[in-house]
């Protein structure tokens, strides 16, 4: 039961991967500290470990959902590269030297997912509008080298402390600030969620964790009692969300963005109080 519990989710993610870019985070960090609490890990050491297995599942759910835009890939190679560089730095030093310590509390964890969750909402429902006004005819420009560079760091930055992947932050950039298109930032996105949560989960497997137990096998940070099976629903879920994508338009596809944003702000409230 836990098994089919596990793929569901997979499944799930990767269907949000496919339909918004998110790499699947999103639904990830919702579920896993339950999931990973039920296996017997200590609540102050679950930030790591759910950060750790939300990546693999994303970079898993990230290169299925890309399997069918390679030819967007090929169009957009040289913003991908800009960003990811970046991205893949700052985001596997974040993961030694932050994630990896052991003040990296639950807590602080729930309390920086919170002020990504407000910050992404304000540009949402706030900047919007003005932004998209003082940018008409600009739309899908080439990104500049500072933008990317920008852009990547700051992805690689919330990837690695939050286990969302870094689409969170990509999205509203390249949509709200850059005035690129959807299906252009969906999958610049998905091509930095990769590469950054790619190198992170090679990072994860050859840590050593504050917290081991004898009932429950590790490698590194990941749990593959957990891991395996989300990958699996990861595979399926993916291609369906690129498919499902397609036949939505860029109004459902931010209103479906913004209600995940909005249930995992809920549910990291709920936990702080």
């Amino acid at each position: 039961m836990e098994i089919l519990l596990l793929i569901f989710i997979g499944v799930v993610g990767g269907l949000i991967a496919g339909t918004l870019g998110l790499g699947g985070g999103v639904f990830y960090i919702l579920v896993l500290p339950y999931i990973i609490g039920w296996y017997g890990i200590p609540t102050e050491y679950i930030s790591s470990f759910v950060v750790a297995n939300s990546l693999l599942g994303i970079a898993f759910a990230s290169i299925a959902s890309l399997v069918a835009q390679f030819s967007q890939i090929k169009r957009y190679f040289s913003e991908i590269f800009l960003l990811s560089v970046p991205a893949v730095i700052i985001s596997l030093l974040i993961t030694k030297f932050v994630v990896h310590s052991s003040w990296f509390s639950t807590e602080l964890f729930n309390i920086l997912v919170v002020f990504i969750m407000i910050f992404i909402l304000v540009q949402m429902f706030f900047k919007n509008k003005n932004i998209q006004k003082e940018s008409v005819g600009m739309k899908n420009q080439k990104i500049r080298p500072k933008e990317g560079i920008f852009s990547g760091s700051v992805a690689g930055l919330i990837s690695a402390l939050s286990g969302l992947g870094g689409g969170i932050i990509i999205i509203p950039i390249l949509n709200l600030y850059l005035n690129q298109d959807l299906h252009k930032t969906k999958t610049i996105s998905l091509s930095v969620i990769f590469m950054s949560s790619l190198f992170i989960s090679i990072e994860n497997f050859f840590s050593q964790p504050n917290y081991y137990s004898d009932s429950l096998n590790t490698v590194g940070f990941i749990i593959p009692a957990i891991s395996t099976p989300l990958v699996l629903g990861v595979i399926i879920g993916g291609p369906l969300g690129i498919k499902l994508s397609s036949m939505m338009s860029e109004k459902h596809i931010k209103l479906l963005f913004v209600f995940f944003v909005l249930l995992v702000l809920i549910d990291k409230l709920i936990n702080l109080f």
